[in-house]
């Protein structure tokens, strides 16, 4: 079973990775727009980072969300919660049911991110929620640069998780979900400047290439080597 998952992932990788590529570039341009009405989110990235680099890393913050989307995706599995803490340092949550998603749901699910979003849109039946829009970039790019930050630095000192399906398979899986679900924060937050099915379609027809060009390479390379 881990060979099968490590093929797996070597096959999806250069997908993976061109999806990456794909959605920087989208960051890239959406970035380079002249309107200042998007600063706040950029402003949100910047203040956390700032925060994080000066004063310290909110790390229980992010331990509790952890295992709380651990115990949600459990739940959402059929799952019960035997056992639910959060420490200073680390942190658990007992489940009687285990699967990939509920084990690395909390590396691609930027769990206080979607908590903004659905505040927002629920605001928006009580009030003109425009009026509030530039608050909510703020707070969305202050969190999605949270779980960004913060996840690179778990997975760098290391986590059992990713060890329960093979590291290479989780990072590929955590590196896939990523890219959709960002980009489907970007599509939420940025409607007029993000076409979501341009988006998909790019990730779609960039991975069909990218496939083509590995096996025109490797035709290439066994035609140049039955002459030899």
């Amino acid at each position: 079973m881990n060979l099968i998952r490590f093929l797996f992932a070597l096959i999806a990788s250069p997908a993976v990775l061109n999806s990456l590529y794909i959605l920087i570039k989208t960051i890239l341009s959406f970035a380079g727009i002249q309107n200042y009405k998007y600063a706040p989110f950029w402003a949100g990235i910047l203040c956390y980072g700032v925060f994080q680099v000066l004063f310290y890393k909110p790390f229980r913050l992010y331990i509790f969300g952890h295992e709380l989307t651990h115990a949600i995706a459990g739940i959402l599995s059929g799952a019960s919660i035997k056992n639910f803490r959060v420490g200073k340092r680390s942190g658990s949550v007992v489940l009687d049911k285990d699967n990939i998603w509920i084990t690395l749901s909390p590396y691609f699910i930027p769990l206080y991110s979607f908590a903004v979003l659905c505040l927002y849109f629920a605001a928006g039946y009580f009030l003109d929620i425009s009026l509030i829009y530039s608050y909510f970039l703020f707070f969305l790019g202050f969190t999605v640069a949270f779980h960004f930050a913060l996840t690179v630095f778990v997975i760098k000192i290391g986590q059992p998780d990713l060890k329960v399906y093979g590291l290479f398979f989780s990072l590929i899986i955590i590196l896939a979900v990523n890219a959709a679900v960002f980009s489907i924060l970007l599509v939420l937050a940025f409607p007029r400047e993000i076409n979501a099915s341009l988006l998909f379609s790019n990730y779609y027809y960039g991975a069909n290439a990218v496939y083509k060009d590995i096996i025109d390479g490797i035709a290439a390379l066994l035609n140049k080597k039955s002459f030899i």
